[in-house]
């Protein structure tokens, strides 16, 4: 309830509409939970409990962003070679940034997060959405993660820049269409990062 009543987070996510009672935020998480036996396993969410208060204050989400047509890429398992024509028109890719080189996977799962306000503004949200970077390249495999934003999101916009994400244009292949900014982060990207902070 402290997430998806509180409008600053709803105006964000889900065209605005939030919840209103707790059977509300039950039918939205079960909702996710049916999104992710469905989504060839990219889709997976964890809570994230503020330990000296024992509260949920938020959740990092990995989801197939919706409204793009060729589900294979949703998977990381479509390359640019093996896209038929028929599935993704050569101007689409170039015009919303989603293409891919010869040597790069296509991967189309994004990073998102949802966090109550009284919550922001201490580097929670920046700690766990690290772990789960950490856990998508390490464990899962992927080769790059995205995120996309509400040009006007402006604390999503620095939370994407803090994570090492960088801009890659605008797209309006997801979300209905809307014009939203694109992030991306590679695996190798984010090795490197890695790297010099070990250093």
């Amino acid at each position: 309830m402290d997430i998806y009543s509180d409008p600053q987070v709803t105006k964000w996510i889900d065209l605005g509409s939030r919840d209103t009672s707790i059977w509300q935020v039950q039918g939205r998480l079960q909702r996710y939970v049916e999104l992710a036996e469905r989504s060839h396993n990219s889709r997976r969410s964890w809570a994230v409990v503020q330990k000296d208060i024992g509260r949920v204050i938020g959740a990092i989400v990995l989801s197939d962003l919706p409204d793009l047509p060729d589900k294979r890429a949703l998977s990381g398992e479509a390359t640019a070679d093996n896209l038929e024509a028929d599935d993704l028109e050569a101007d689409d890719l170039e015009a919303d940034n989603l293409e891919t080189t010869d040597t790069e996977e296509i991967s189309h799962v994004e990073i998102g997060w949802h966090f109550r306000p009284a919550s922001w503004g201490f580097g929670y949200a920046t700690e766990a959405a690290s772990c789960v970077m950490r856990h998508s390249f390490e464990h899962l495999g992927l080769p790059s993660l995205l995120a996309v934003s509400q040009p006007e999101n402006v604390r999503s916009i620095a939370m994407m820049n803090r994570l090492g994400m960088r801009y890659d244009g605008i797209t309006t292949r997801c979300y209905g269409g809307k014009p939203m900014l694109l992030y991306k982060i590679t695996a190798a990207d984010w090795q490197k990062r890695q790297d010099v902070n070990r250093s």
